[in-house]
């Protein structure tokens, strides 16, 4: 009779024998245990990846030893609120008028099969995990974008805002200090935060004119030390609509290399600058630096937020880092985006798509400028440059109101959704947005109307 081995102290038995099917295999069980496409290499980064153990269900797992090893996380520091996101969360989709997204009125499937997309070919998607980075045809598309970026400078992401999640990771920790430029979208600042870093924000000032704002440039350059690691703009500025110069974005990159510090350029406005001729490219971040990262997506300019596609262009390393800490987030782009998001940044369909953007806002925006000069005060305006949104301060008594307390209303009373400037880091102010279908956007102001002349 065989004997009975005798199971190890301090070890839980499996309930398999042999232990571990996906050890005993060499591969993971359940959904992650995927197949790779070709192409599809993990990224070399300093052996990390290959070194990488394999994880079985909990079921399987086996118990430490009662003196073993615990390894703790270095940082105790909680994520903030992101209070902008949470809003449109909760209420978004419960309110008849959204007049608080940046982007304009998202296309659909037949809207881009009228410019040219081919659904047919669709339908012979395979639904799987496609290239994790980002297909090399889709890369090689992105890097004709940027001057002198190869596929190896690109990596797609779900949207932009896992771009700038997965570069805060890979650069910023408890030790270092990030400056915002703000008004912003603040996702950067609070990750940054949520890491333990310092975070100096430094403000854009409205100008004289009501549509110019500027950079308190002696803040910045005192903000910038050598404990600097990250500089965040994002380029046109949402939700202000300033549109950066070359010479003013030429100083903010010497002042990164002053320091060794990095640039995060959020570019997803690139394609709204309102009156830009056919044709025209706004300037931005790529090339002038050799830390600078630039960041886009589908979601704004382009009118397809559903796609859920980004990306961001960087040196090769810094790429190939961020696309390992990816493995952590959504891992692969998803399979349908790819072909669309082919087709949209295809140059010529890239400014069609761009071009019914703009149409889009220079039409809201006149609406909007004959709106607000007739709020008796209350609204003193400010003519936006780019992006799908105007940012205005609320007044009441000729002094700043609290517009969250007043948002809130809206949405209470009126059924309408704005944004109130601090969720943007600048109290006082109120961003509306530009991009919905005219009739809805005239509807949402007069309802913002009525709760300004009736509401308490």
């Amino acid at each position: 009779m065989p004997r009975r081995r005798a199971p190890v102290r301090g070890r839980r038995r499996s309930p398999v024998p042999g232990g571990c099917p996906a050890i005993r295999s060499g591969r993971r069980p359940g959904p992650r245990g995927r197949r790779r496409q070709p192409g599809g290499r993990r990224p070399g980064v300093a052996g990390a990846v290959a070194a990488r153990s394999l994880s079985c269900p909990r079921r399987w797992h086996t118990a430490a030893p009662d003196d073993g090893p615990i390894r703790r996380g270095t940082s105790t520091m909680e994520m903030e609120t992101f209070d902008l996101e949470r809003q449109q969360s909760l209420w978004e989709h419960r309110v008849d008028i959204n007049l608080s997204e940046s982007g304009v009125e998202p296309l659909t499937l037949a809207g881009l099969a009228a410019l040219g997309l081919d659904l047919d070919g669709l339908h012979s998607v395979p639904l799987e995990y496609i290239q994790s980075n980002g297909t090399p045809e889709l890369r090689s598309q992105l890097a004709g974008h940027y001057a002198g970026a190869t596929i190896e400078h690109l990596l797609v992401t779900t949207g932009s805002a896992e771009a700038n999640y997965v570069a805060v990771q890979v650069l910023v920790g408890p030790a270092d200090e990030v400056v915002a430029i703000v008004p912003n979208y603040l996702q950067v600042g609070l990750a940054a935060r949520g890491l333990g870093a310092a975070v100096r924000d430094i403000p854009l000032l409205p100008g004289a004119d009501e549509s110019t704002w500027s950079l308190d440039w002696d803040a910045f350059e005192d903000a910038v030390g050598e404990r600097t690691k990250l500089i965040y703009l994002s380029h046109p500025n949402n939700p202000t609509g300033h549109v950066f110069t070359p010479s003013e974005l030429d100083r903010i990159a010497a002042a990164a290399e002053r320091v060794g510090a990095w640039v995060l350029s959020d570019e997803v406005y690139r394609g709204a600058v309102h009156d830009l001729a056919p044709g025209e490219e706004t300037p931005g971040m790529w090339g002038r630096g050799e830390r600078v990262v630039a960041v886009s997506s589908l979601s704004k300019a382009y009118g397809l937020p559903g796609a859920r596609l980004g990306w961001m262009a960087g040196p090769p390393e810094f790429v190939e880092r961020c696309w390992a800490r990816r493995d952590f987030t959504t891992i692969a782009p998803a399979a349908l985006s790819d072909p669309i998001a082919r087709f949209a940044t295809e140059p010529s369909n890239q400014e069609r798509l761009f071009e019914r953007a703009r149409r889009m806002m220079r039409t809201n925006r006149a609406t909007f400028r004959d709106w607000t000069r007739r709020q008796n005060g209350a609204i003193a305006y400010r003519e936006p440059r780019a992006g799908a949104y105007g940012f205005v301060p609320l007044l009441e008594d000729g002094r700043p109101a609290d517009c969250a307390a007043f948002a809130e209303r809206l949405r209470r009373n009126r059924s309408v959704l704005l944004v109130a400037g601090r969720w943007a880091g600048m109290p006082g102010y109120l961003r509306f947005g530009l991009g919905v279908e005219p009739e809805a956007f005239a509807e949402g102001l007069h309802r913002v109307e009525l709760e300004l002349r009736d509401g308490g």
